[in-house]
């Protein structure tokens, strides 16, 4: 029915009734407790359980968080807790959905196309020490010990969570999956099990037609990379529940602290699981 609604809703009435909704999201944040640094380092290690020298994939609103801190400071917090032999993910993607950036022909700057993700991975996608993976629709931003070899080869991925993603490379290193202000709605990486598996999804989860992205690299060379792009009419899944249903909370698990949203995931352990799943008729998609 939301669907239908924004498809049918006049652009003016879009524009109120989000900025309704962003007052909303405002005044219900501000009336929660507020996070020191501290605060917020004993819950990332407390309990979403990030240790020194883990791969994280970190996905984020901070906008939902009631941080009593400059924002760009939550970086330094992850990246001091994993520490130097530790790795920190964040997704990159574009405003627009994959399908329409594909057929409007827009073009990718690795280095300069801004990461509509939160402004946290935004902020980590201008970090000195970033290195981007070079895909059209599907990017990430890496720092740390395993950057390079998690972000390369992302060009070659016409599924874009395929195994030469850094979705998958952090599922095979034993990576973990947090959210900072968002539950497991946001767990793109989940992907990784569609494109393992294909043949044993109930649906194509992506368009038919193979899509030539056009991109710009670190280096200015000019480079077409082909990737299926997700159809959005099939992305029909409710991931709270899914995992709530399915998977133990050892594995992945969504939190709300102080009316603030969380979760955690063991890449490995948990993907596993899916997978097994999968190959029983238990997806995340309805159908």
């Amino acid at each position: 029915m939301k669907k239908i609604l924004k498809k049918i809703m006049p652009e003016p009435i879009k524009k109120k009734y989000h900025a309704y909704n962003q007052k909303k999201l405002k005044q219900r944040v501000a009336s929660l407790p507020k996070l020191s640094e501290d605060m917020l380092a004993e819950i990332i290690i407390g309990k979403l359980l990030v240790n020194k020298d883990d791969t994280v994939f970190v996905h984020s609103s901070i906008d939902k968080l009631n941080l009593g801190f400059p924002f760009y400071n939550t970086l330094n917090i992850l990246m001091e807790i994993v520490g130097a032999g530790g790795t920190l993910i964040f997704p990159t993607f574009p405003k627009l959905t994959s399908y329409k950036f594909l057929k409007q022909n827009e073009i990718f700057k690795q280095k300069r196309t801004p990461s509509y993700m939160g402004i946290l991975s935004e902020f980590a996608r201008r970090h000195s020490q970033a290195i981007r993976s070079l895909h059209p629709t599907k990017s990430v931003v890496a720092i740390g010990k395993n950057a390079e070899e998690i972000t390369s080869h992302h060009q070659l991925s016409k599924r874009p969570y395929d195994k030469n993603s850094p979705f998958y490379k952090a599922y095979e290193l034993g990576g973990k999956a947090i959210g900072l202000g968002v539950k497991t709605t946001y767990f793109s990486a989940v992907h990784v099990v569609d494109d393992l598996l294909p043949d044993k999804m109930p649906l194509n989860p992506y368009h038919d037609e193979l899509l030539t992205g056009r991109c710009i690299d670190i280096n200015k060379n000019e480079i077409e990379v082909q990737t299926y792009a997700h159809n959005m009419d099939n992305m029909l899944f409710d991931l709270p529940k899914y995992f709530k249903r399915n998977i133990e909370p050892g594995l992945c698990q969504d939190l709300n602290i102080d009316g603030m949203n969380f979760f955690r995931a063991d890449l490995k352990p948990c993907f596993d699981k899916m997978i097994k799943l999968a190959n029983k008729g238990i997806t995340i998609y309805k159908y």
